[in-house]
């Protein structure tokens, strides 16, 4: 990109990250994002893939999974609640549900769909409808930042796999054996709120209440002006920009609270970080 990074000392007691465009590189720069280019492939190979194709009576479209988020954001949203974030895993079940007649649940039973059909499905399918890759650093960054002892957290847009993409940069460790704070971690499809509404930074500024330490006393570390920079700063945290990959970066310039936005850093490596932070 042609973002010129923007480096200054920060006193911190806490770092948290987005995921998707910030840890790792996505084929959308976002999460569960339905790709339009799809007219069935990827639902046929996810499908082939976990062995549900002949428990159909019909296969999915990508037209039938479109109305599925749609009705369940337009069913979820409210003043309290104005960026809903569907459950993907929900949404493949009821999919699933409207293209065989024998809706059962359990496979022991002799129903026609395994319990942990959403799950598989819903994780085949992001897999090929929008592929990741590990953002180049962050896999250092985190071994670094897990040896200095300061807590790490997440607030991210995410679904039931995103978990799994951050451990896999961890060497495949779990989050609260690679230094994450699991209280620190706040995915979306658990609030059924994405960002950038309060709920999620709401959330963690709990969790680091109970720890003793201020929203102002964290930096938090995304790629996206409104969903992160936007949104952390409005909940009173440093917020660290990441524009160093030109897929995801995402100024978002054309939307009045980012126009005049500053965050506190600008980075166009994630290793940059590094220098910028004072641990208390």
């Amino acid at each position: 990109t042609d973002v010129i990074a923007e480096r200054k000392s920060l006193k911190v007691r806490a770092v948290v990250f987005d995921v998707y465009g910030t840890l790792v590189i996505s084929g959308s720069g976002d999460v569960g994002t339905v790709d339009a280019t799809d007219r069935g492939s990827h639902i046929a190979e996810a499908l082939e893939a976990v062995s549900l194709r002949s428990s159909l009576d019909e296969v999915p479209t990508i037209e039938l999974l479109h109305r599925e988020i749609e009705r369940a954001n337009d069913a979820a949203r409210s003043e309290a609640r104005p960026k809903p974030e569907v459950d993907i895993v929900d949404v493949w079940r009821r999919v699933l549900s409207r293209c065989i007649s024998d809706t059962g649940e359990e496979s022991e039973s002799g129903d026609r769909l395994p319990a942990d059909a959403g799950v598989r499905l819903a994780s085949q399918y992001e897999a090929r409808a929008n592929p990741t890759w590990p953002m180049p650093g962050a896999a250092e960054l985190l071994g670094q930042l897990q040896q200095s002892g300061v807590p790490l957290g997440i607030v991210s847009n995410a679904q039931v796999f995103t978990p799994c993409l951050v451990e896999a940069l961890l060497g495949g460790t779990p989050l609260d054996e690679g230094g994450f704070d699991l209280d620190l971690c706040v995915f979306s499809n658990r609030f059924r709120q994405a960002k950038p509404a309060p709920r999620l930074f709401d959330v963690l500024r709990e969790a680091l209440a109970r720890r003793g330490i201020l929203p102002h006393e964290t930096v938090y570390v995304g790629n996206d002006m409104l969903n992160d920079v936007w949104a952390a700063s409005q909940a009173g945290l440093k917020t660290a920009w990441f524009a160093g990959d030109a897929r995801s970066c995402r100024p978002r310039q054309e939307d009045p609270r980012c126009r005049s936005l500053r965050p506190d850093i600008t980075l166009t490596s994630l290793m940059q970080l590094l220098d910028c932070l004072e641990i208390k």
